[in-house]
């Protein structure tokens, strides 16, 4: 079985879709890419994902042909390779419908940077695009495009995508705009939500990525 390791990388982070409250059911995507091999590990269409083992996963090549697999991929692939394509960075997207960020992306909002770890994971605001058809012609490059140099975008009137270098990043990415938009619509409940200028989210980015925690050469104390 080919990308067996990466295989069981992707079905287990879909598992934790339902678990962080991001999904229900057979909803949300997770696509990985393998920089060694240029191929793709996606998530089939339509499965509930604890049904499925690792083989089910569906691995197909860059240009969306089939490589190995017996389930039909996501039907949003020619979008999550658009990505990788993209960004050379980026080798993970999760794509959700977790109810407070899916809000915003209804009445065609962006989320702004309001709290410290939102700025830690996320570069600038969170964009989102018009409502694209999945046959819009437009549906596999417009969010590539509004995306920009970010992690994270929201499909109008559908859901949400973050990316990160790996699987993990993209789902705390995840995780994290959820909470970051559930808290800023209880904030506008309260008052006025406080938000991060450019320099603020700038800094808090570049420090928690090359400063914090146990980066290499930190010494302790």
């Amino acid at each position: 079985m080919l990308l067996e390791a990466l295989r069981q990388e992707v079905l287990q982070t879909a598992m934790l879709l339902p678990k962080f409250g991001l999904v229900w059911m057979a909803g949300g995507t997770i696509c990985a890419h393998d920089p060694e091999t240029n191929l793709v590990v996606v998530t089939p269409s339509g499965l509930p994902y604890d049904e499925l083992g690792p083989e089910d996963m569906t691995v197909t090549d860059m240009a969306m042909n089939l490589v190995e697999g017996k389930y039909r991929p996501s039907v949003a692939l020619n979008l999550w390779t658009g990505f990788f394509r993209a960004r050379p960075d980026v080798h993970a997207v999760v794509h959700t419908h977790s109810p407070h960020a899916s809000a915003f992306s209804v009445v065609g909002e962006s989320i702004p940077i309001i709290t410290e770890t939102q700025a830690n994971w996320f570069n600038r605001s969170i964009p989102v695009t018009p409502y694209l058809s999945i046959e819009d012609e437009r549906f596999a490059t417009l969010p590539i495009e509004i995306l920009g140099d970010g992690f994270a975008v929201l499909l109008g009137q559908h859901g949400v995508i973050t990316l990160g270098e790996t699987l993990k990043q993209a789902l705390e990415r995840a995780v994290t705009l959820e909470e970051a938009a559930q808290t800023y619509t209880v904030a506008k409940i309260i008052g006025t939500p406080q938000q991060f200028s450019a320099a603020m989210v700038k800094n808090s980015f570049e420090y928690y990525h090359t400063r914090y925690g146990q980066k290499p050469g930190r010494k302790a104390g």
